[in-house]
């Protein structure tokens, strides 16, 4: 049986120190990048990306010294809204960063909180449906399987 909390903190370890390079979004998926930019060629086509992503499409609210900045629902509705909503996150956590990743605590139902500079945190937490995907991590243009949390639960493509 694999250890959910575990496998988190192992898997996003590597983000301990790295400054937070991009955030976006894709519908109502956050999109988040850390590390230093750098070019690659994915599929024939030039892309520019950090060395680390991630994508959060279940519920998370970013909060700064108790103040929530921005939730999930900041990113439904309509295009204007979700877009507006990255551009400012861009701007709180890259324009005027540095902001880096301190710490992380993980759950066992596939949830996380990680702690950044400057007061910031990043809470998700897995809607729980099967078969339905919470959040992934991954280094971008490296074929490498990406990490998976689906259902709450380490999706078993995580291991491939």
């Amino acid at each position: 049986m694999i250890d959910t909390k575990a496998e988190i903190t192992k898997r996003l370890a590597v983000l301990v120190g790295l400054e937070v390079s991009w955030v976006s979004h894709a519908g109502d998926m956050l999109t988040m990048q850390f590390g230093p930019q750098r070019r690659y060629t994915l599929r024939g086509r030039e892309r520019e990306d950090g060395a680390w992503a991630l994508h959060v499409q279940c519920d998370w609210q970013i909060m700064r010294e108790g103040s929530i900045v921005a939730t999930r629902q900041d990113l439904r509705g309509s295009d204007e809204k979700a877009h507006d909503t990255a551009t400012r996150l861009h701007d709180l956590l890259v324009e005027q960063g540095p902001i880096r990743f301190e710490a992380l605590s993980a759950y066992d139902a596939g949830g996380m909180v990680a702690l950044f500079s400057r007061g910031y945190r990043l809470a998700v937490v897995s809607d729980g449906i099967e078969d339905d995907e919470d959040w992934r991590f991954f280094a971008p243009g490296v074929d490498a399987a990406h990490f998976v949390i689906e259902g709450g639960k380490v999706a078993t493509e995580s291991f491939d």
